[in-house]
């Protein structure tokens, strides 16, 4: 299997009253999981063993990360009147499910694997700027999550579907965006 592309980073914070959208323009979507490592000895060798999910991160950069969605994934105040975010030490991110899918080819054919992260909650992204200088280099935006198990234990789904549109029609059944 080829990974080819990413696209259509959404979220639904799991909140009474949802928060729902696109976070923006994907450039990378790095997952990464942490399982236990726990080891029972019997008899001089190893009688059982686990290697279930414990948690994980997800580390996302997108082209922009506007104050919408950080207001929305951080838990901070935004005034649509004013255009202005206020981010207060005692904001408390919520969590979120979280979706994406990716381009796959296998043997030649072309087919887009979603995954929707059950309970995620962001924290707030390092702000990195810098001068133009002789060229011009594109800066991104990167906010990082950490994974959960939700209430029913699932931390993942992931499908594989033969269109973009079907790609884009389960994430947004998943997350409830309409």
């Amino acid at each position: 299997m080829a990974k080819i592309g990413l696209k259509y980073p959404a979220y639904a914070t799991l909140e009474t009253t949802p928060k729902r959208g696109v976070i923006g323009k994907a450039v990378t979507a790095n997952v990464s999981i942490t399982v236990s490592d726990v080891k029972l000895y019997g008899d001089d060798a190893v009688a059982e063993t686990d290697r279930s999910f414990q948690s994980g991160t997800v580390d996302l950069t997108v082209t922009e990360l506007s104050d919408v969605v950080q207001a929305a994934l951080l838990g901070h105040a935004y005034d649509a009147l004013t255009g202005e975010m206020v981010a207060k030490a005692s904001d408390i991110s919520p969590y979120v499910k979280f979706g994406f899918y990716a381009r796959k080819r296998v043997d030649g054919v072309d087919k887009f694997r979603t995954v929707v992260l059950h309970k995620v909650q962001f924290g707030e992204p390092n702000d990195e700027n810098e001068t133009k200088g002789e060229t011009l280099t594109f800066g991104t935006h990167t906010i990082q999550g950490t994974i959960m198990v939700d209430d029913a234990s699932a931390w993942k789904t992931e499908k594989t579907v033969d269109t973009e549109a079907l790609a884009i029609a389960f994430i947004n059944t998943e997350l409830g965006i309409v």
